[in-house]
């Protein structure tokens, strides 16, 4: 009797296992199913994103020559101006040296007309004093 008292309860131990085992099994089978499903449902939407992903990424490009260009445009127009602006303090700088030389020129010619006016002045008394001396 206790053989088979053992044996019965081997034998429900084992039937115990068994149920659990595909009880598993089933539990296993329903969890790789599940994943299957995940897997055909993520590399759908990864096919769908790939698709509208592709023209963000186009038009991102586009836009990066489109800002390099206005870089290099920018930066040509800060080298014309800066080229521009050195051209104006050249003519600044010989408009100063022209006036200097106009201003020059005009105090010469004023000394000269100062010089003329004061030798005429004179002359004239020179000659006056001449006249008046001949005359008595």
């Amino acid at each position: 009797m206790i053989n088979q008292s053992v044996v019965a309860i081997w034998s429900g131990i084992f039937l115990i296992m068994l149920i659990g085992f595909i009880v598993t099994i089933g539990f296993l089978i329903y969890a790789v199913i599940e994943l299957r499903k995940s897997a055909a449902a993520f590399k759908e939407f990864l096919e769908v994103m790939e698709c509208k992903i592709a023209p963000v990424l186009e038009e991102s490009e586009q836009t990066l020559r489109s800002l390099r260009k206005i870089s290099d445009d920018v930066g040509t127009a800060t080298n014309n101006i800066s080229n521009f602006s050195g051209a104006l303090y050249d003519i600044v700088d010989n408009i100063r040296a022209l006036s200097g030389i106009v201003s020059g020129f005009r105090e010469d010619v004023s000394l000269r007309k100062s010089a003329l006016r004061a030798g005429a002045k004179a002359a004239l008394e020179v000659l006056i004093t001449q006249i008046k001396q001949r005359r008595f």
